[in-house]
C-alpha cells in the first residue's frame, strides 16, 4: 500500500537575490547562478529568467509547459520520473515537498516534433480576461525563456529545453528539502469496505501517429509519450509527477496534472462517498478503428477484473481521440460499470451535436464548457506593456478553431485569446442549470 506525505511550502513573494532560499513564504532566487548552470549545457544558445506576478501587464509567449517545484525527500524515485533521462523508479511513496503558488514557465519556440500539424499556440496573460480564466495566471511565475542550438535534431532540442526547465524547478525545490513544511497532508487509500469501488480513467493524447516518431516530446507517463496499452497507476504516482510534460493548452501542463482538482476531489471523498481505488491512464489517438476498439475493450475488461463499480473519465484532447473515450464508456456500461464523463464540448454552430459521437450510454456528463475561446465569450485580450519570449507569433486558427492561413501578429497588441480553451480537469468556475 502506498503512503505519501506531501509537505506544502506556500510562496507569497518572489524576488531575485544572491542565493536561492525559502523563508516564511518568501522565495529568493539566485538568477545568475541558475543561468550559469543552465548555459553550461552546450546544446543551449540562450536563456533568460524573469519574474512575473498576477496583475502585471505582461504576456508570456510561447508557453510550452508550467512546472510546480517538487522534490522527493524520502522514499524511492525522483519527482517527474522518466523525463529527459530521469530515473523511472516507481514513485508515490515516502515524502515529497512542494512549493505552492509558483510556476516555472518553460518558454521556447521549439515544436514537440517535426511531423507538422501541432502549432505552438499557448500564451499566458498576467492580467485581463484571458488571465481571469487561466489558472497559472494566478501564480507567481518564474519564466525561463530558453532556446537550443537549431543544428540539433528536434528531439535533442526538446530534451535540452525541458531539461533546463526541470533544472530550474529542481533548484528551487532544493531550498525546501530539509525544512519542516507549514502544511503536511498524507495521501493513502485506506480500506473503505462497503462503499462503491471507483476508478478514475484519465485519457491522455499521444501525438505518435501525427509525428510519425516514437520520440515525440509530449505529455508522458514515466517519460513515455508514445501509444501504449492502458496503465494502472496509484494516484500518489501522479502527485509525484508520473504524468508530466508539455502540451498545447494551459489545462494540460505538468502543473495542471499535478494539481488536477478532479483527482484531488476523488481523494478527499475517499472513504466517505466511495472507495477510490486508483487511476487507469489511457493513451489516445490510435490510428486505426480496430486499434481504438481493442484498447477500449481491454480497458473496460481490466476495470471489471479489478472489481470496479463506477468510473469517472476525463480526456485532454479533441477530435478522433473521443472515439477511444466513447468506446471505453460504452464497454464499461455494457459490463455493468457506471460511468460519469467530464468533457469539453465542440461547437454547436449549425445545430450539430456538441459531442463528436452522442451515445445513450453517456447519461452522466459534466461539461467544462466549449473548447473554443471564441465560444466561451472571452473576446479580445488587451495590449500589454511587456512580452516575455517571442515578440511575434504566427496564428493558424481563429478563436472558433477554424484553420486560417498563417498570419503574423505583434504579441504586445490586442489579440484574440488562444483558440483552445479546453479545461480538461475542472479548473474553471463555469456553472450550468439543466432543464
Amino acid at each position: 500500500m502506498m503512503r505519501l506525505e506531501m509537505g506544502t511550502f506556500p510562496v507569497r513573494t518572489l524576488e531575485f537575490g544572491p542565493r536561492t532560499r525559502w523563508v516564511d513564504g518568501a522565495l529568493e532566487v539566485d538568477r545568475d547562478g541558475l543561468l550559469a548552470e543552465i548555459l553550461a549545457d552546450d546544446r543551449l544558445t540562450s536563456a533568460e529568467l524573469e519574474i512575473v506576478r498576477p496583475g502585471d501587464s505582461v504576456r508570456i509567449w510561447p508557453v510550452r509547459d508550467v512546472i510546480e517545484p517538487r522534490i522527493k525527500v524520502d522514499g524511492p524515485g525522483m519527482i517527474y520520473p522518466g523525463m529527459v533521462g530521469r530515473p523511472v523508479t516507481t514513485v508515490g511513496s515516502g515524502r515529497t515537498h512542494r512549493m505552492s503558488g509558483i510556476g516555472v514557465l518553460e518558454v521556447s519556440n521549439v515544436l514537440w516534433h517535426s511531423g507538422g500539424g501541432d502549432y505552438l499556440d499557448l500564451f499566458i496573460d498576467m492580467a485581463g480576461p484571458w488571465a481571469d480564466v487561466v489558472p497559472q495566471a494566478s501564480l507567481l511565475n518564474l519564466c525561463l525563456a530558453v532556446e537550443p542550438d537549431r543544428v540539433l535534431d528536434i528531439d535533442e532540442q526538446n530534451i535540452a529545453v525541458h531539461s533546463a526547465a526541470l533544472l530550474v524547478s529542481d533548484r528551487l525545490a532544493e531550498a525546501i528539502r530539509d525544512q519542516e513544511p507549514p502544511e503536511l497532508e498524507t495521501y493513502e487509500l485506506t480500506p473503505a469496505e462497503g462503499l462503491p469501488r471507483v476508478y478514475y480513467v484519465q485519457f491522455l493524447h499521444s501525438p505518435q501517429g501525427k509525428s510519425q516518431s516514437l520520440k515525440t516530446f509530449h505529455t508522458s507517463i514515466y517519460g513515455i509519450s508514445q501509444l501504449t496499452p492502458p496503465w494502472l497507476l496509484h494516484p500518489n504516482e501522479i502527485l509525484d509527477g508520473a504524468i508530466s510534460g508539455p502540451y498545447r493548452t494551459a489545462f494540460a501542463t505538468t502543473w495542471s496534472v499535478a494539481n488536477n482538482p478532479l483527482l484531488l476531489e476523488l481523494y478527499r471523498r475517499h472513504g466517505t462517498d466511495f472507495d477510490f481505488r486508483g487511476v487507469l491512464a489511457f493513451k489516445t489517438e490510435w490510428t486505426m478503428q480496430h486499434e481504438k476498439n481493442l484498447m477500449a475493450a481491454q480497458a473496460a475488461k481490466m476495470l471489471r477484473q479489478i472489481g470496479t463499480d463506477g468510473v469517472i473519465m476525463s480526456w485532454d484532447a479533441s477530435g478522433n481521440e473521443y472515439l477511444e473515450v466513447v468506446n471505453t464508456l460504452r464497454e464499461c456500461e455494457r459490463l455493468g460499470i457506471k460511468v460519469t464523463l467530464m468533457t469539453t464540448e465542440e461547437s454547436p454552430i449549425g445545430g450539430v451535436p456538441t459531442l463528436l459521437e452522442p451515445t445513450p450510454e453517456a447519461d452522466a456528463i459534466v461539461s467544462t464548457g466549449y473548447r473554443y475561446s471564441g465560444l466561451q465569450g472571452i473576446g479580445k485580450v488587451p495590449p500589454v506593456a511587456k512580452v516575455i519570449g517571442e515578440a511575434v507569433r504566427t496564428v493558424w486558427r481563429d478563436p472558433g478553431g477554424t484553420v486560417i492561413r498563417g498570419q503574423e501578429q505583434d504579441m504586445s497588441g490586442e489579440l484574440d485569446a488562444p483558440w483552445r480553451y479546453d479545461d480538461h480537469y475542472g479548473f474553471n468556475r463555469l456553472s450550468v442549470v439543466a432543464y
